[in-house]
């Protein structure tokens, strides 16, 4: 299994000098396999990742992608209308998401793309698009992989999502926020995984004296702990805060290092081999 990040930066993008290293682009992660192709979330990120799709089997309408939307904010979504595949006829998307507050998917997306907000509307792309809603504990099996969803803490809900393959386990959990005590869904997700790709999007300092609780977001601190509780071998801090430079990234880093020594930046266009 093959992860490769496209977008980790939370909230809005942020292309610019200071955030030049670990990237400005919205959530977006590829997940690949020998048989399947999984995006995780549609944030900027989405473009370049189709843009590089469309030198394979998608450049000749003959491509399959399952792609797994962790919540409807923006920056989750807001690619969609750039994912270059899904203009060609014969190319077969997926679209993977629960229902928040009172929207569907398929709701979401087509408002999205409607003609005051952007030129081509949902409905008139040439790829065939298909919409499965989840629910909280649900597994998807696709091909060779296996996918468990679990709603976790956010503003207007979120799924995270643990990815199985060939004994190989990876999660993904952005934009959820601790409690007190550990979230059981997502100790249930975590345990014993390879890599826990988590919500650090403040600094423990941050979190706790500039107002942020009931943001939906949580720190690396926090994420640690569901590490070290759910014996997972590698941490990698995601979902980047806009305001945060890659200097201060780093510093996280460090102090995160003391914490658990396996922690890494998720960083655009760094890829990891499970």
């Amino acid at each position: 299994m093959k992860v490769k990040y496209y977008g980790t930066r939370g909230s809005i993008p942020t292309p610019g000098k200071d955030t030049i290293i670990y990237g400005g682009n919205t959530p977006c992660v590829k997940v690949e396999t020998e048989t399947t192709l999984i995006i995780l979330d549609c944030g900027t990120g989405l473009k370049k990742l189709g843009d590089e799709l469309m030198s394979t089997e998608f450049s000749k309408g003959k491509g399959e992608v399952h792609i797994f939307i962790s919540h409807f904010h923006w920056d989750h979504i807001q690619g969609v209308p750039f994912f270059a595949p899904a203009y060609l006829a014969g190319n077969s998307i997926f679209f993977y998401g629960g229902k928040n507050v009172n929207q569907t998917i398929e709701e979401v997306l087509i408002k999205q793309q409607e003609y005051i907000n952007f030129p081509v509307e949902l409905g008139e792309l040439p790829a065939i698009i298909r919409f499965i809603e989840l629910t909280d504990g649900q597994e998807i099996n696709i091909k060779d992989v296996n996918i468990k969803a679990r709603k976790l803490n956010h503003p207007g809900g979120v799924f995270g999502f643990r990815i199985e393959n060939k004994g190989k386990v990876l999660v993904y959990a952005t934009d959820t926020e601790h409690f007190s005590v550990l979230d059981w869904r997502l100790l249930d997700l975590a345990k014993g995984a390879d890599i826990l790709i988590y919500d650090s999007a403040f600094s423990p300092e941050e979190y706790e004296k500039g107002k942020k609780v009931g943001w939906g977001h949580s720190t690396y601190a926090a994420g640690i702990d569901i590490v070290k509780a759910a014996n997972v071998k590698e941490f990698h801090m995601f979902h980047h805060d806009p305001s945060h430079s890659d200097q201060f990234l780093e510093s996280m880093l460090e102090k995160a290092k003391k914490l658990f020594k396996n922690v890494k930046l998720a960083k655009e266009g760094d890829e990891y081999i499970l």
